[in-house]
């Protein structure tokens, strides 16, 4: 195996695992979020109680929304520098479904005439 595989694999590694642990934060973030609404509709507290968290909450969920928009747009980009030098690799372990590309689309939207 070449030094460019080998990093590669590394890259990939990494980037699976980076791509888990923004979604583990998200996830986390949402849940918090969640449990303070039902605790303070629990604790029979008024809505305005515990605002500023819930805001600073809804504003980190933002961040790391864009943190795994980031890093979705890193893979694609990666993926596009391992072919363009011929760098090869499957993960080893299991492997998860991915969306099928749909001939030529950015995710952008485009003018139609």
């Amino acid at each position: 195996m070449t030094n460019k595989h080998e990093t590669g694999i590394r890259i990939a590694r990494q980037l699976r695992t980076t791509e888990h642990a923004v979604d583990t934060a998200l996830a986390e973030m949402f849940r918090l979020g969640a449990q303070m609404v039902d605790g303070r509709k629990a604790a029979n507290l008024a809505a305005a109680v515990g605002q500023d968290s819930l805001t600073e909450i809804v504003s980190g969920l933002s961040a790391l929304n864009t943190a795994r928009r980031a890093t979705v747009a890193a893979h694609g980009n990666l993926l596009e520098v391992a072919q363009d030098h011929g760098v090869v690799w499957r993960m080893d372990g299991t492997t998860e479904d991915k969306p099928v590309p749909t001939g030529g689309t950015t995710g952008h939207l485009a003018v139609v005439a």
